[in-house]
């Protein structure tokens, strides 16, 4: 899943970062200041928690022009987790983050003030892999005394695989955890029946090792979606010192959506150019499966219902104190005003 980042990308490795996001979350960290003017474009740094498939409407907007055709020149930077990412923004190295939105709920429950701009994300993106081909999409109980690869409390697979288990009442059902990008191999070598994993994990488990999608979250209808699986996050304060620069960004990311709903062939291209390491047609697979899937967003505005499902989970697994709280909630965490402007601007393909 890791690659070499084109010539566009710098991967920015954050050190100490424990410390910073701490005192950043308690609003003790300097503050972002405004986008660096350049010309008629002002320089933006986003900084996503990993390179992943899930961000390809980022990979799109770089690649296609669409950030300089707005205005601002963005330089991609990768914090290697959602904590490393949040912080950067929080600390003033970077104008955005891409990652789970509950660190802007998080934020806010510690006297900070994240704030969602557009998503990214539109769908829980994870699915359920096996040896075994008996589908548990409608009769989850065929997991019963089963072993499931998942990554440590409190990430995404962890936490679906957990909610799923205390809706359907599964029993004996034993949660493995194996290190990054070892899921499959723990499932091929008999270590565990199933694996929780997003792309392009699925695909080359489909393709490669002849394993079986057995549920999809995606395609659990409406009580799994739409999911506010990942976002665009900046902070009250940057938006509203850089107001310009935020809507060129996000206006690019609804242009990346348009691009990927319209121009699939298009989109696998981008994404072969960022993941050129893995196999085309592994790529190919997992981008139509997300597109499939409505993985990604149709308009950057990331609605109630969707935030709702996340926080919902949040709450359940413990990741934020309490929801429906003031700290937590839709109106104090996501700001419309851009992603209601760009959809106006380039309305919705697909």
């Amino acid at each position: 899943m890791r690659s070499t980042l084109p010539r566009r990308t710098r991967v920015a490795a954050l050190a100490a970062i424990t410390v910073t996001a701490l005192a950043a979350l308690s609003g003790c960290a300097p503050s972002s200041g405004s986008a660096e003017s350049t010309g008629d474009t002002k320089d933006v740094t986003i900084n996503q928690a990993v390179q992943t498939l899930l961000y390809l409407p980022l990979y799109v907007a770089q690649e296609k022009g669409y950030f300089e055709d707005e205005g601002v020149h963005v330089t991609i930077d990768t914090g290697g987790s959602g904590n490393a990412s949040f912080a950067a923004v929080l600390g003033g190295s970077a104008g955005f983050s891409i990652q789970d939105p509950v660190f802007s709920a998080k934020s806010h429950e510690q006297g900070g003030q994240g704030v969602i701009v557009a998503g990214v994300q539109n769908a829980p993106a994870e699915f359920l892999l096996g040896k075994d081909g008996t589908s548990a999409q409608h009769d989850p109980t065929v997991l019963n005394g089963k072993k499931v690869v998942v990554s440590p409390s409190p990430d995404s697979t962890w936490a679906l695989m957990t909610a799923m288990i205390e809706e359907y009442k599964l029993k004996d059902v034993q949660l493995v955890n194996v290190s990054l990008g070892n899921e499959l191999a723990a499932v091929a070598s008999g270590q565990a029946d199933y694996a929780v994993v997003p792309e392009p994990s699925v695909s080359q488990g489909v393709d490669q090792q002849n394993l079986h999608v057995v549920y999809s979250w995606p395609a659990a209808g409406a009580d799994w979606n739409p999911f506010a699986f990942s976002s665009l996050t900046s902070t009250q304060k940057y938006v509203k010192a850089n107001p310009k620069a935020t809507q060129g960004v996000v206006n690019a990311f609804q242009r990346a959506y348009n691009f990927i709903y319209s121009d699939e062939a298009g989109a696998v291209e981008v994404a072969e150019k960022y993941f050129p390491k893995l196999d085309k047609s592994t790529v190919a697979s997992a981008v139509k499966r997300e597109i499939q899937a409505d993985g990604y967003p149709h308009t950057a505005t990331v609605t109630e219902k969707a935030w709702d499902h996340n926080l919902q989970l949040a709450a359940k697994i413990g990741n934020v104190k309490a929801y429906p709280a003031d700290a937590t909630s839709y109106t104090t965490n996501v700001d419309t005003t851009f992603s209601d402007k760009a959809a106006r601007a380039y309305p919705a393909k697909g």
